[in-house]
């Protein structure tokens, strides 16, 4: 039994590894930009920026209980 659990984990770890790789190599596990504040919950950073791949003006919003961000597109 000992030798099955060792070959699954030799699997196991690396294709773990070889999917978060894929996920996070191009951003892949990134959330789209929002068009309005997340929640009552969530508090403006004061932060904004240009979001290189849209050109979007993007706003960074924070949730203090998970420490969670959120992007939300700029009302001009």
């Amino acid at each position: 039994m000992s030798g099955v659990l060792g070959a699954l984990f030799g699997i196991a770890v690396p294709a773990a590894l070889v999917l978060i790789w894929l996920l996070f190599r191009t951003g892949g596990f990134k959330r789209q930009p929002l068009d309005a504040p997340p929640g009552g919950d969530w508090t403006f950073t004061g932060e904004r920026f240009i979001d290189p791949k849209s050109g979007e003006l993007l706003e960074v919003w924070f949730r203090a209980r998970t420490g969670e961000r959120a992007y939300v597109r700029a009302r001009m």
